[in-house]
């Protein structure tokens, strides 16, 4: 028989105690949880508190849309689904959700910023997100832009580009379309309509900036300029019929 008089007591680290207690409490906590001992009724969502700059959704619909998943009270309620029903609504950008004690969720929204359209039925945001709205067809001062949308954010970005390029001879674009074969056309806010073709955009853009000011002082308005030949451009004149052959490129 073995002789245990001289081995050392067995006693329980602080670390493992430390760690036996933390793993009861999320026990109890999970129990808690489930027999609804911090549920609805014990601990109720009494306050949805709404901030951010609101334009186009109102903090009623954003209660509304939270309602639903903030009914499990201010412990069980699932933060992550009341941001995904807030950010379901078509204004809203982005959500953020936390808890307030003792009985408050603050949901911190900001919205959609449109910049332009896009194929007419859809958004561009200041994010360059494209979302859709109802009663967005009345809103004005928008510019259209459409295109395959396989080419979107090509077309965004283009029209950036040319934005930045005719703010030097005051000039902004009200259109910017690329069709299925690849050929940009730019309609600017004084209704002037260039034709860029499919290569060298950028180039040729600068080439009707180099010529702006001239054409402008000219004595009859331009409705058209053509920058699509290889040297020079040709111009159709708002008193002019067409009927002008069509250079390719």
């Amino acid at each position: 028989m073995a002789n245990s008089d001289h081995q050392p007591d067995r006693v329980i680290r602080p670390a493992t105690l430390a760690t036996i207690l933390i793993g009861a409490g999320l026990v109890l906590t999970g129990v808690w949880l489930r027999s609804g001992l911090i549920g609805a009724e014990q601990w109720p969502v009494r306050w949805l508190d709404v901030e951010g700059e609101l334009a186009r959704t109102s903090a009623s619909q954003i209660r509304s849309a939270a309602l639903g998943p903030a009914s499990g009270g201010f412990f069980a309620a699932d933060l992550a689904e009341v941001r995904a029903e807030v950010e379901a609504l078509p204004w809203v950008a982005s959500a953020g959700v936390s808890r307030h004690w003792p009985d408050a969720l603050r949901i911190a929204v900001t919205e959609h910023r449109p910049i332009a359209r896009w194929n007419e039925t859809a958004l561009f945001s200041d994010r360059g997100e494209v979302f859709e709205a109802d009663g967005s067809q009345r809103m004005q001062g928008l510019a259209r832009l459409s295109g395959p949308e396989a080419r979107r954010d090509e077309v965004l970005e283009k029209w950036h580009v040319m934005r930045r390029s005719l703010a030097g001879v005051g000039q902004d674009l009200r259109e910017l379309a690329v069709d299925q074969r690849g050929a940009w056309t730019a309609v600017l806010d004084n209704g002037m309509e260039l034709k860029l073709g499919r290569e060298l955009i950028d180039q040729r853009l600068g080439r009707f900036v180099q010529v702006h000011d001239e054409l402008r002082s000219g004595p009859r308005r331009v409705a058209r300029v053509d920058l699509r030949y290889t040297n020079g451009l040709a111009i159709r004149w708002t008193d002019e019929s067409t009927g002008e052959a069509e250079p390719h490129g």
